[in-house]
């Protein structure tokens, strides 16, 4: 509790007069004060003015450039051409491989890729085994055929042989019986005049009829020896009529596997022209169709420009002039011969037809570059070329 006395009536009554006294000067300070100016917004900073006016500088230049650099600068646009050519393989497969990348310059009949007919390489596989079969079976029936000639000709042999030797008897005998046959004439002259015996006579006639019945014995062998012989030299000999089925299989199958070999060769994927690889449409592995490309190749020598010129530009250019076009990226203008006058005025392609009026017609005129850039791979195709309005003729 607070020990401060209780103040009296008059003492509250002094200080609430001092504290009134208080506020009213307090009030009177107030209003002798001067009245304070109200805010202001600060004035924008000059660096901020001169970067706005320096964005809209360069806008309206960056417009102007545009505007001249695609519409004044230039009088007329082409396009970069050349042959291209797109090499399929005549046949459907699997890619097994490729040997030429994008970019590549390439040689006529340089090794493409390789396109694997599996189908065909199966049939390959099955008709080499038959071609196999059939010579085997021809081999044999050679031998075979061989083997019977030559028992043939053994049995033709022994038969002139044995022929021969029957021959021989048969002279011998003949021989025997005149001899005999002399021997008994001689005998019956001898009985006649009383110099031989009778008992003589008898015995050369037993021997004569022997021997006759010898010759006629000898002579029945010869005649089936003759025969034998005969056969055995009319009976055919076995040769081409024999094994000519057999050719005529192997000789078919040897050409079937010439025409599935020529096909399957046909995967030898090999460049038509000398030029440069310009896009891959395939990886390896993949099946492709004989109509699908996997190559788009380039032809040395093809890359010419077709410049488009408006119909107040048709009479200034003839063939043979040297004009300079400018073409990215080269950095100077690029000096080109015309080589070719358009008959008629068409649409200019859709890549340059914004730099033309709207469904203008053109005279289409094509040059050709200098041999150095037009083998420069920078220069490729599809490239917008412009014909400037100064120093574009030597």
């Amino acid at each position: 509790m607070s020990d401060a006395k209780p103040q009296s009536l008059s003492d509250i009554k002094r200080t609430f007069q001092f504290q009134s006294s208080d506020h009213g000067s307090g009030a009177a300070v107030e209003r002798t004060e001067p009245a304070t100016a109200a805010p202001r917004t600060p004035p924008p900073r000059r660096s901020g003015r001169l970067l706005l006016a320096g964005l809209m500088f360069a806008a309206c230049s960056a417009g102007v450039a545009t505007v001249w650099d695609s519409l004044l600068r230039y009088r007329a646009y082409g396009v970069v051409t050349g042959r291209i050519v797109d090499v399929s393989a005549p046949i459907d497969g699997v890619l097994q491989s490729v040997h030429v990348r994008e970019g590549d310059d390439i040689r006529e009949q340089t090794r493409l890729a390789i396109v694997a007919d599996l189908q065909s390489e199966q049939q390959l596989e099955r008709v080499a085994d038959e071609l196999k079969i059939a010579e085997a079976r021809l081999h044999a029936e050679i031998a075979r055929i061989q083997w019977q000639t030559q028992v043939q000709d053994t049995e033709m042999t022994k038969s002139l042989a044995e022929f021969h030797e029957g021959v021989g008897q048969v002279h011998e005998t003949v021989g025997s019986l005149n001899v005999i046959r002399n021997e008994l004439r001689r005998t019956q002259e001898l009985i006649s005049g009383n110099a031989a015996r009778e008992v003589d006579y008898v015995n050369q006639t037993i021997r004569e009829q022997a021997q006759k019945d010898k010759l006629t014995a000898v002579q029945k062998a010869l005649a089936v020896l003759k025969e034998r012989a005969e056969t055995a030299a009319s009976v055919p000999r076995l040769g081409q009529e024999q094994v000519a089925p057999l050719v005529a299989k192997v000789d078919m199958l040897l050409n079937e596997t010439e025409r599935i070999r020529k096909w399957i060769s046909q995967g030898d994927l090999r460049a038509p022209v000398n030029g440069r690889i310009l896009h891959r449409h395939h990886p390896a592995g993949e099946y492709v169709k004989s109509s699908d490309p996997l190559f788009s190749v380039i032809e040395d020598a093809s890359v010419e420009i077709e410049l488009f010129l408006p119909q107040e530009m048709t009479d200034e250019f003839r063939k043979g002039d040297t004009i300079k076009l400018k073409i990215e990226p080269f950095e100077e203008l690029v000096p080109c011969e015309v080589t070719q006058i358009g008959s008629q005025h068409r649409h200019p392609p859709s890549n340059i037809e914004v730099f033309y009026r709207r469904d203008v017609k053109l005279l289409p005129v094509k040059v050709r570059p200098q041999a150095k850039y037009a083998g420069d791979r920078r220069l490729s195709v599809g490239a917008v070329a412009k014909l400037p309005h100064f120093g574009s003729r030597n």
